[in-house]
Order: structure tokens, then sequence, then C-alpha cells
């Protein structure tokens, strides 16, 4: 009988809420957590997880080949999320890893809400004018003031599972014009027949026509820093941004500029670039800018069906059943 030793790694939400999904990967095996640097090196990390066969992994640390290359055996890895940006799913291959995701379905509500909530917020200077309610301040409330939404135009960048999930809701709460960039939507088959008015445009058109926009895009080498200083200065002046995808999809710096100038009035984000944000981060000392510490998949619903699926991931595995939603060679090439 196989000894399965099972490595939680940098999920802070897995087992939390539902310990009964711990309780049941104990039947399986040892189990135990661990919280790591995400940039943490593969060797490192191979290293640090020596003797451990499945692991339940979070957006971070980057599996890479280095890492694979340097891990003893490890039968399954089971991303506790939708995205794959931080396994290199070829080494894995190579290495004899299974590779599963949780499905795009599970998250796509909770995401898109998280993403809308934050650029109502943001928009509408609620985090600033609680605060300064909590103070005592109430006759200086003009500083708050905000835009309406009704009619105006949205921008979606990255069209799949989310991002045609924030689409929809900019189009039938706010009756306004809505755009998607992405150079090869994957929306649900039918999806724009099922939304006509919601047009697929280019970049350059979305960055130049909308009032707010929202990033949905995967996170690869084409979308990488998307928002930098030459795509701002296409944007209106005032626009207003909600990110709850990548943290680098945009330059830091370039979209600190432009909030200081008020070329972007306003941004929101459930991600950053280095997570956990360094408290003396400059974006959390400017009241036009909302960062949430990455909770946008935070709701009863969502965790638990996460939960759900990581654990029948491994129970699944060990009692040689078919796995649900593995990677496979096509998944590589899709922007999920």
């Amino acid at each position: 009988m196989t000894d399965y030793k099972i490595a939680l790694v940098n999920s802070n939400s897995f087992g939390q809420v539902y310990p009964e999904h711990i309780q049941r990967l104990e039947k399986i095996g040892t189990v135990q957590r661990f919280m790591v640097d995400q940039q943490i090196p593969g060797k490192e990390l191979a290293k640090l997880l020596h003797g451990f066969n499945i692991i339940i992994a979070s957006v971070t640390p980057n599996f890479t080949r280095e890492f694979f290359e340097n891990k003893d055996d490890l039968f399954l890895l089971s991303r506790h999320g939708i995205g794959y940006n931080n396994v290199d799913v070829t080494a894995a291959r190579e290495h004899g890893t299974l590779v599963t995701l949780v499905s795009q379905l599970v998250e796509r509500d909770a995401v898109a809400e998280n993403a809308f909530t934050n650029l109502l917020a943001v928009t509408r200077r609620t985090v600033a004018a609680d605060a300064a309610t909590h103070k005592g301040d109430w006759s200086n409330r003009a500083q708050f003031q905000g835009t309406n939404f009704t009619g105006k135009t949205f921008g979606v960048i990255g069209c799949g599972n989310i991002g045609s999930r924030v689409a929809e809701l900019f189009l039938y709460a706010f009756n306004g014009r809505v755009l998607v960039a992405d150079p090869e939507p994957h929306a649900a088959d039918g999806w724009f027949e099922k939304n006509p008015k919601i047009e697929h445009v280019s970049l350059d058109t979305l960055l130049k026509e909308s009032d707010f926009i929202s990033l949905n895009a995967s996170l690869n080498d084409t979308s990488k820093e998307i928002i930098n200083d030459n795509s701002i200065k296409q944007m209106k002046d005032g626009v207003y941004i909600t990110n709850a995808a990548r943290g680098a999809l945009i330059n830091e710096q370039a979209v600190l500029n432009a909030i200081e100038s008020g070329k972007i009035a306003g941004y929101g984000t459930d991600t950053m670039i280095d997570e956990p944000v360094n408290k003396n981060h400059p974006f959390l000392k400017n009241d036009h800018i909302i960062v949430t510490p990455h909770t946008s998949a935070y709701t009863n619903d969502c965790l638990h069906a996460m939960g759900e699926k990581c654990v029948s991931d491994v129970e699944n595995f060990i009692n040689k059943k078919p796995l649900v939603r593995e990677i496979t060679l096509t998944d590589e090439l899709k922007n999920l």
C-alpha cells in the first residue's frame, strides 16, 4: 500500500472554513500545510516538499520545470483554483505528474461579482467615504463625488469564462454599450450569439471608447503589463479600472502615475504582482485605489465547491477512478 503524504501549499482558505475537507484527506494519508514565498526557486521548493506525493496548490508558488526535475515522486498536483499559470504542465507530464483544475464554472459568478463590486466601490468612493464617516467627518461629502454607470461604455479585456460573465453583468445591470477585446475569446460556444448587443472589438478600440474597464485576461507573454504607459494614453480621461485576474496585467508604476495625474480616476484590484502586498505599497496610500486580498473566490458557495473538487481529485486518484478536468495538451494552448 502506498504511503500518501499530502501537502497543502499556499492556500489560506482550503480546509479552514470547511474542516471536513481536511478530515477526508487525513483518512488517506498525512496532511501538512506549507506557506512559502511565492518566488521560491523550484529546486528549493522540491527539497521542501520531498516525500510529499500529492499536492493541493494555490495560485502561488510556481511549479517550474526546475521543480519537477528535482522533485521525487509526485503523483498528483490538484490546483485549488481555475488557472494553471504557475504550473509547467509540460514538465509535469514528462515527470508523470497528473495536474487537475477546478471547473471554471465554480468560480465564474463569484469572481465576476467581485470585479463588479470593486469597480462600484472605487467609482463611488465607498471605502474612503466610510472611513470619513467613522472619523465623524460628515460635512465634506462633495470630495466623494463619483459618476453614474447607467448608459456608459464598458470594456472587458479577456473574454473567457469570467470575462464573459462580467460583460453580462455590465450589459444587464446598466444597459450600456459593452465591448470585449480578446484575440481568441473562450466564452462558451454560442455566447456571442446569445448576447448580440456585446461587441467584439480590437484592444485599441476598447481602450479609446470605454468609460470603465475590467481586466479578465489570463497572464501570458502577450497580456503581461497590457495596461502600461502607452495603453493608458489611449484611454479616456477619468476612466475606471477593475482587476480580478492577475496583478501583472498592469504596470503598477504606470497605473499609479495615471491615478495621481487623474487620467485614471480609480483602480480596484483583487490581485497584486507580489502577494501578500507590502503594507507600505504606494497603492495602499491612495484612496482612489482599492486593494482586496485576493478574495474574489471567497464566497460560501465557491470555496466549498473548490474544496470539494480538490478532495475528490485525491479520492478519485487513490481509488483509480477517472479524474475530472485533468489538464490536456489542448488545454495548454487555451486562455482559460
